[in-house]
């Protein structure tokens, strides 16, 4: 097939897809505004979802750890932390499914340590440095402020966790619905 024939590729994210197939990429744009809307609207059971893939996804990281574990020839301290590693992996990748919430839960507290150390960073930063001096502390504050509410009352912070998917999921799909429309004009021109 000569070059002047062959359709240009388009590559987008995660995947690359030909002008005349336009419609796959409309198609994943509308499916991701829908799981978008029913995240804005059902926050719990996308939490649910959340901690199941959590889980999920801990199982395969920890059954890959043992793997290479068993199968590479590293000294007997590295392959024994890799299979404590794994194997753990996979028992909390068992209680995530099991329990799907508490993984949100770890995932939150998490996010909560995060904005605190941020923000003693920045605190820290506006002691330091008199440059940006005033924006680093307003910074440090919230970022405390953030992670201390985040652990006084976990639910506000799960809830704007999965209010915050449903608004990524509705933005990306709006934009593969954009994206595919372009990828048609292309294909047509």
């Amino acid at each position: 097939m000569e070059a002047s024939t062959q359709q240009p590729q388009i590559v987008g994210g995660a995947v690359t897809i030909r002008p005349d197939r336009w419609w796959v990429v409309v198609l994943l744009g509308l499916l991701s505004i829908v799981v978008g809307v029913l995240a804005l609207a059902f926050p719990d059971v996308t939490l649910l979802a959340l901690g199941l893939f959590f889980g999920i996804n801990l199982l395969i990281a920890g059954a890959l750890w043992v793997v290479v574990g068993v199968d590479e020839d590293s000294g007997g301290g590295g392959r024994a932390l890799r299979l404590i590693v794994g194997f753990l992996a996979i028992l909390a990748g068992l209680v995530c499914l099991v329990r799907p919430g508490a993984s949100v839960l770890a995932l939150l507290l998490a996010v909560a340590f995060w904005f605190v150390m941020v923000g003693v960073a920045d605190i820290a930063r506006a002691i330091a440095e008199p440059q940006g001096r005033v924006l680093s502390a307003i910074l440090g504050v919230i970022g405390i402020a953030a992670g201390v509410v985040l652990v006084a009352d976990p639910d506000i912070g799960l809830t704007t966790l999965a209010l915050l998917a449903g608004i990524a999921f509705v933005v990306r799909g709006t934009v593969e619905v954009v994206a595919g429309i372009a990828l048609r004009r292309l294909g047509s021109a």
